[in-house]
């Protein structure tokens, strides 16, 4: 299964005391093990590490964060063009959500895959046709 994962996702697997940690972690157990493709934007790598270092206060936790994440082969990280900011833009012209979110959206569109994400406004904002599921609403 293909997915486009938001780091809200990463980040609760990443984080034990996170109260989504336990809904949250099978899914990264799965992308490590290969048995699902994650197809994120960048911004959500810089978002995961940079929130991991805050709740951690550990640039070293980070740092892992950042090497783990950057080289998993299960991973495709996509650079954020000029086209993509394009459209990312217009979705979030559309949709009024915030820019982070639009490129994370525009990712599950251009590509017509599911966005995995906690983000309610995120599933709530979608347009028709972007489907946005929840950990709980992956097939297992």
């Amino acid at each position: 299964m293909r997915l486009v994962v938001d780091s809200n996702i990463f980040i609760s697997s990443l984080d034990p005391k996170d109260i989504f940690h336990s809904e949250c972690y099978p899914i990264f157990e799965r992308i490590v093990k290969f048995e699902m493709e994650a197809l994120c934007p960048a911004l959500v790598l810089i978002e995961t590490v940079c929130v991991i270092r805050r709740r951690t206060n550990s640039e070293n936790a980070a740092h892992s964060v950042y090497k783990s994440l950057s080289s998993l082969p299960s991973i495709n990280w996509f650079d954020i063009t000029l086209a993509v900011a394009e459209r990312a833009c217009l979705l979030g012209i559309k949709t009024g959500l915030k820019g982070g979110d639009a490129i994370v959206l525009q990712v599950a569109d251009e590509y017509g895959i599911p966005l995995l994400t906690k983000d309610k406004e995120m599933k709530n904002k979608a347009p028709t046709g972007i489907l946005v599921f929840e950990p709980g609403d992956v097939p297992m």
